[in-house]
């Protein structure tokens, strides 16, 4: 019985590091979670203007089709997949992050996945194109 009550702080912690938190926020707060909690960033995809804004002090690796760089990614490493331009736009950040867009009752709302499983996935399936 007493391992068992030894064991079970384990289990917790266990059980604790293997959901991902997420959060559901507006674009304001978005903005300057960048601002202030992100150094490097992996963009696919292009942006919303103000998100782009968020992005132009940071390290940014940014992976498009067919379409032209924005003006805040001129120090932004570029990598072309090819094809046609890409629809739909997300970003890892700091190897913790995954930050996407979804549609909720006809309003934007950002996503952020804190996660470094979740970004390692995604990281994983990319590294092929950053080569």
């Amino acid at each position: 019985m007493r391992r068992l009550f030894l064991l079970f702080p384990l289990l917790l912690l266990a059980l604790a590091q293997g959901v991902p938190q997420v959060r559901e926020v507006d674009e304001d707060t978005l903005y300057w979670f960048l601002v202030n909690n992100t150094r490097e960033v992996l963009v696919v995809g292009l942006p919303p203007a103000r998100v782009g804004e968020a992005l132009r002090d940071k390290k940014v690796v940014l992976l498009l089709g067919t379409e032209k760089p924005p003006a805040w990614a001129k120090e932004a490493k570029m990598v072309r997949l090819g094809g046609g331009p890409l629809s739909g736009f997300f970003l890892l950040a700091d190897g913790r992050f995954f930050v996407g867009r979804k549609e909720a009752k006809g309003k934007a709302v950002w996503v952020i996945v804190d996660s470094p499983q979740v970004a390692a996935v995604i990281q994983g399936h990319l590294v092929p194109f950053l080569r």
